[in-house]
């Protein structure tokens, strides 16, 4: 089943992508600075650096988000997601868009290795004062128990100041807590400061994970941040 919603799915974008123009584009590498993450089992406080490769690009088909995260610290591991939304109906009001939306995510490290793949709707909201907001329902196919997922998606910035996140509700899984994960940076772009035209955000990441990977350890976390726009 998995697989066959996969290429399904993979095969819709390669045909609209035959035929697609950009509209804007943003690739940036960052580096986040902690010591507050949980360990889900013992819930001991662990370190870790995190170096951040994301892009996110607008095309005539809908949209693509991506990144892929290497942690350095007690336990060194890679996540990666991708994210692509094809348009299905623009509309003018509080809801601007509907979209078909996927996302893969495969995290490996010396403990575990997984791939969940997760389908759904989202609603692309044009909230006042907001760069860009969103809402998207999936069914998530995991690797473990099949789960559904709620995501909201924001960003908004003043001068050279910027606030941007995501809240992600995942419920309805037979062998795993429900999950609450709310992840916000507030940062200040210093690129005005260097001398430089690209943008150059400092600021701060905070990432609270309520039943951290579905078990009963909350996560509180604030991570020094620098994030550089190629």
């Amino acid at each position: 089943m998995k697989k066959t919603l996969l290429t399904l799915t993979s095969a819709a974008l390669l045909s609209s992508a035959a035929q697609a123009e950009q509209f804007w584009s943003d690739t940036s590498i960052s580096v986040l600075e902690g010591s507050s993450y949980t360990n889900a089992f013992s819930g001991d406080d662990e370190t870790y650096t995190t170096t951040t490769l994301e892009h996110a690009s607008g095309h005539s088909w809908g949209g693509l988000f991506m990144f892929v995260d290497r942690h350095v610290g007690d336990i060194t591991e890679t996540y990666a997601e991708v994210s692509p939304k094809v348009s299905l109906l623009k509309l003018d009001g509080f809801v601007s868009g509907v979209n078909a939306a996927m996302t893969y995510e495969s995290g490996s490290s010396q403990f575990a290795n997984f791939d969940n793949y997760l389908y759904g709707v989202g609603l692309d909201l044009a909230i006042p004062g907001m760069n860009f907001a969103s809402a998207t329902f999936y069914r998530a196919y995991n690797d473990g128990d099949d789960d559904n997922q709620i995501t909201l998606t924001y960003g908004a910035s003043s001068g050279n100041f910027n606030i941007d996140g995501y809240v992600d509700y995942s419920f309805d899984n037979d062998s795993a807590e429900d999950q609450l994960m709310i992840n916000p940076q507030i940062t200040y772009n210093i690129g005005p400061m260097l001398g430089i035209s690209n943008k150059v955000k400092l600021g701060v990441e905070y990432f609270y994970w309520q039943n951290k990977i579905g078990q009963t350890e909350d996560q509180s976390a604030v991570s020094l941040l620098l994030k550089a726009h190629l």
